[in-house]
């Protein structure tokens, strides 16, 4: 069944285990990807493949909010080059992950927007690090 895109939201694991949602978020996208080790041969004239090391990023819109907890960690995570704990997805009554993917991550780029007439627009882009868990388990 198709999910609408507001259901899902970045959370940061900033204490134990409970997750911290990210305020004022606006748009989000997570991506996975693997790489390709080409391993062709001349029995044939098609290209073959075995895929390689995965990895992933995201990549959020929100208004920016000097108050956020989750905002003020993802900017000392920049300049510190430490690493996120994340979540992106759907959470359960309990703050326990239902739906989604939880990683690490570290911080690559935050980039403000400041237009005429809108509130302040912060882009922040992460490179997963590790290994992904997705919920609920494949």
């Amino acid at each position: 069944m198709a999910k609408i895109g507001f259901e899902k939201k970045l959370y940061l694991q900033l204490t134990g285990s409970n997750y911290t949602m990210l305020k004022g978020e606006t748009s989000s996208s997570f991506n996975l990807s693997a790489d390709m080790i080409e391993v062709s041969d001349k029995e044939t004239s098609w290209k073959k493949y075995l895929a390689g090391y995965k990895g992933g990023n995201v990549d959020v819109t929100v208004y920016a909010d000097t108050t956020d907890t989750a905002q003020k960690e993802l900017l000392t995570a920049i300049m510190q080059g430490k690493e996120v704990k994340c979540f992106i997805g759907e959470l359960g009554s309990s703050n326990a992950p239902v739906d989604g993917f939880a990683f690490s991550a570290l911080v690559t780029s935050i980039g403000e927007t400041y237009d005429t007439g809108s509130a302040i627009a912060r882009t922040l882009s992460l490179q997963i690090t590790g290994e992904v868990t997705t919920y609920p388990a494949e």
